[in-house]
């Protein structure tokens, strides 16, 4: 989505450009140790992933619950060094390998000296399926020896992830799920849990095969039923949350059609040209739902996007951040 360092800027702006960039979810506070931050941040199939380091401040999230309509689950796996958080009020050291589980719904604080640390903002519906039940997982701190496998795949997927192609996201997104379920709970999981994760993997077989066919104007639920075995009924349930399976095959459409347009090896071509490739009948019908959906037309998300590529700017990352945080609410 976008990458930040304090170091690119005068001394005196660094902490004030930081705040802009995470005004619209949390306020930051300085605290008496020297400030730095370096944010480099992907989104992935239901989940947006950070690499952070940052040290001589405080994040706290109060008043905002009720504000910013926030709905996902937030996931800190401490790399070196310590981070202090949890729920408002309750903050507890979180040592290297350790990792910090908190809702978003919830009031909470977090801070360090210094820390390097690896953030995952992911759906509640994929929580659900790791841990069986959203009761009681706000402010859970999973030890490193519980959380290995989980702290091995997050670190593997900051090296990968700006390789990752579109379709093997959801397999990612599933195997996440599974090594958060085992560390959530190590000795086992419970019969609820088994179903919420089996109905995430049957979600996720249902998207590969939309990924696969996702250019083809003619793709159907028929389609899907055919290449999956999945019943109708239950692939309206399944994707019930994204409007139903029509709906969220024109939304991987048009995200496509936006990760293209973000993408500089495409800028010779023209959304006429690009519009069939996803799935549109023209360039008029995707360039009428990219501004429903985004609120921007796709020539002008194109020429945003190129600049923000040649200088990169704070409100273009909160933008390409707040956007992406609507769809994974």
């Amino acid at each position: 989505m976008f990458a930040f360092d304090s170091a690119g800027y005068a001394p005196g702006v660094a902490f004030a450009r930081y705040c802009d960039l995470y005004a619209m979810g949390t306020d930051v506070e300085r605290t008496a140790d020297p400030f730095f931050a370096r944010v480099r941040s992907w989104r992935l199939d239901r989940m947006l992933l950070f690499d952070r380091e940052y040290g001589g401040m405080r994040h706290r999230r109060r008043e905002r619950v009720a504000q910013d309509g926030f709905d996902h689950f937030v996931l800190h796996q401490v790399v070196s060094g310590e981070l202090v958080g949890g729920p408002h009020g309750a903050a507890v050291p979180v040592a290297p390998g350790e990792t910090l589980l908190l809702d978003t719904c919830e009031a909470m604080e977090s801070g360090a000296r210094a820390v390097r640390l690896i953030t995952v903002s992911l759906a509640r519906d994929a929580v659900r399926a790791a841990a069986g039940s959203l009761d009681g997982l706000h402010g859970v701190r999973i030890g490193a020896q519980d959380g290995a496998l989980l702290g091995a795949l997050l670190r593997a997927l900051v090296e990968q992830a700006s390789r990752l192609p579109p379709g093997a996201q959801p397999a990612i997104t599933r195997t996440l799920v599974d090594l958060l379920s085992i560390a959530i709970n190590p000795g086992g999981t419970g019969a609820r849990s088994d179903f919420y994760r089996l109905e995430y993997a049957r979600r996720e077989a249902a998207q590969r095969a939309i990924e696969a066919r996702l250019g083809a104007r003619d793709l159907s639920v028929q389609d899907i039923v055919m290449a999956t075995g999945i019943s109708r009924a239950s692939l309206y349930r399944l994707f019930e949350s994204q409007g139903g399976v029509i709906r969220f095959i024109q939304l991987r459409r048009l995200q496509q059609l936006r990760e293209w347009l973000d993408d500089r090896a495409y800028d010779s071509q023209s959304l006429a040209d690009l519009a069939p490739l996803s799935g549109f009948s023209g360039e008029s019908h995707a360039s009428r739902l990219f501004k429903q959906a985004f609120g921007v037309a796709p020539g002008a998300y194109r020429a945003a996007s190129i600049r923000g590529a040649q200088n990169p700017s704070i409100d273009f990352m909160t933008r390409r951040w707040a956007h992406s945080l609507t769809e994974l609410d």
